[in-house]
């Protein structure tokens, strides 16, 4: 099962479905768009086996040049994704309506910051299965506080977030 109404946390056990729902759409939007998108990457917490998540797809493009983003907006468009906001160096592609969101497309520079931050704190958490359990015992006290706020939610988990990532630098030295 994925999809959730825009703004509500709701966290759920991890299903195995969510890697298969990944690759799915990984390879519909690279059919459309692969000449401007270098990868795919599945990111948040539906790409860590084990712990619970919002049954929310989120998944990183990696382009080589940002400006080259906003010819993502038309293809995207005809596999369901609607252009949802840019920030900083990151564009946000959103797929179903506010009722069941499914899916979240960060489309980014290959390789820049954002990037490597994103698969950095994804593969630490996969290789490091209690800090993993702290994460998802965080998120799930974030949820019982508040449960229809997903921005106070998110902002909750920035600090650990970040700290994550600290610790996944020197574990690989990177």
């Amino acid at each position: 099962m994925i999809g959730l109404k825009r703004g509500i946390v709701k966290l759920i056990p991890h299903k195995t479905s969510w890697s298969r729902s990944f690759e799915y759409e990984k390879k519909r939007i690279l059919s459309k768009v692969g000449d401007i998108i270098i990868d795919i990457q599945h990111i948040g917490s539906t790409s860590i086996s084990g712990i619970k998540a919002k049954p929310i797809i989120d998944m990183s493009a990696g382009i080589t040049k940002f400006k080259d983003a906003t010819k993502l907006i038309k293809p995207l468009h005809v596999l369901g994704y609607r252009f949802y906001r840019k920030f900083g160096q990151q564009i946000l592609f959103a797929k179903g309506p506010n009722k069941k969101r499914t899916h979240y497309l960060h489309a980014m520079k290959f390789g820049g910051a954002k990037w490597r931050s994103d698969l950095l704190f994804r593969d630490y958490l996969r290789t490091h299965h209690s800090r993993a359990r702290e994460y998802e015992d965080l998120k799930l006290k974030l949820a019982k506080e508040h449960p229809q706020n997903r921005d106070k939610y998110t902002a909750g988990k920035k600090e650990f977030i970040e700290e994550t990532i600290e610790l996944a630098k020197k574990y690989r030295k990177f």
